[in-house]
């Protein structure tokens, strides 16, 4: 089953976060004295700010994981009381550079926000890409709510897989009575983790819209959406690969792309809510963005312009449509084979064994289907192809040189 990672929005989400701090540290860690709180939710005053911010991941609606992210007032932060970060708070202001507004100086900004309360239920604790997805999901949060600097008192367990998005650790190891561990303090800046979090994402026409993102991780094999389904979220590739198939009338499964990191898909169903006209399968373990309707369309009354390169999306894609329309309905076949092999070509995604190969998932029955063509054809005409050298291609795959 998919696991979804989102922001707490309302009250029962917020509950989940704090249920599931009491079953991981109190009842599966043994951590706080071991036995169960009163009421089954581990909260401090800090839960009660508005400032305070729940990361949830749920698998179906069972919540899995949680993150809690907090920025800064005058009561201070969690984690000051676990160490002393007065020191790195005077060097991040003074580090900060000075703007100035029509010639004036100004103060710089600098927000100080924290993230801790990391929960994650024993049997998702090797998930790895929920973890990411999760801290993902949590840089996403920083910046949206303003945060430019983050301090984070940790269990040193945990201490290795922040210094590995980019945070610097202050200090050694240091006892704490109560939570009965050792803790690490670390620091890093906001725009470090997002650099980290979308490290080398391509650009979208969704990417005006990363403040609000939710994301979900897949399996090899788990279904996105099935064809005929009413949408309400479009799609982006984070990791992995997501085939997009739809059923002709005679009940075969025609291919319409396969796509990858940084490509968008379902998006249509942030305009309207009519079934979706394909289908989308992970084909190896995923990772996704998320952007539903009802937060695309906030977002367009408050920054309309963000709509124009969604629509110039939309154009190209009706176009491209049309042309392959034309092609099946009125090109000979062979004009057709070649017309769905440039569709294969620009599908192929790079070989992770053969950087200067690109591969497109499907062999002579996907091509065949997407050409109008029998499958022998298809054969015929991809040995042609093979003999020349222009590709290769088995009865899985075709591939392509760079």
């Amino acid at each position: 089953m998919p696991i979804r990672i989102k922001l707490a929005q309302n009250a029962k989400e917020i509950d989940d976060a704090l249920w599931l701090r009491h079953e991981v540290f109190v009842i599966e860690d043994g951590k706080f004295g071991g036995k169960p709180i009163h009421g089954q939710r581990l909260v401090d005053r800090f839960d009660a700010f508005p400032s305070a911010y729940h990361v949830v991941a749920y698998e179906g609606v069972e919540p899995v994981a949680t993150m809690r992210l907090l920025n800064d007032s005058e009561a201070g932060m969690p984690v000051d009381e676990l160490y002393d970060f007065s020191e790195y708070r005077r060097e991040a202001r003074a580090a900060t550079s000075v703007a100035t507004v029509a010639g004036v100086a100004t103060e710089p900004t600098v927000v100080f926000g924290s993230a801790g309360m990391l929960a994650i239920r024993g049997q998702w604790r090797r998930r790895r890409d929920v973890i990411r997805a999760m801290f993902r999901m949590a840089a996403t949060v920083c910046h949206r709510y303003g945060a430019t600097h983050i301090l984070v008192v940790v269990n040193h367990e945990t201490a290795g897989m922040y210094r590995r998005l980019g945070f610097a650790q202050l200090s050694d190891k240091i006892w704490n009575e109560e939570i009965g561990n050792h803790v690490i303090p670390l620091v890093g800046t906001t725009e470090q983790f997002l650099s980290w979090a979308f490290k080398d994402l391509p650009d979208t026409a969704l990417s005006a819209f990363q403040d609000s993102f939710e994301r979900m991780v897949y399996r090899a094999g788990e279904e996105v959406f099935q064809e005929g389904d009413i949408g309400e979220h479009a799609y982006v590739v984070d990791s992995g690969e997501i085939r997009i198939a739809r059923k002709r009338t005679t009940g075969e499964e025609l291919t319409l792309a396969h796509l990858s990191r940084g490509d968008l898909f379902g998006e249509l169903a942030l305009i309207d809510d009519q079934p979706r006209s394909a289908a989308a399968t992970a084909i190896t373990d995923s990772e996704l963005m998320t952007l539903d309707r009802a937060t695309f369309q906030m977002q367009l009354q408050v920054h309309p312009e963000r709509c124009r390169r969604l629509f110039r999306i939309f154009s190209a894609r009706m176009r491209s449509m049309d042309e392959l329309a034309m092609v099946l309905a009125f090109a000979p076949q062979g004009q057709r084979l070649e017309f769905a092999l440039e569709v294969a070509r620009q599908q192929a995604t790079p070989d992770r064994s053969d950087p200067v190969q690109f591969v497109f998932r499907g062999g002579p029955r996907e091509l065949a289907l997407l050409a109008a063509v029998d499958e022998q054809a298809a054969v015929d005409f991809l040995t042609r192809g093979a003999e020349t050298g222009t590709l290769a291609f088995s009865q899985r795959h075709i591939s392509f040189a760079k």
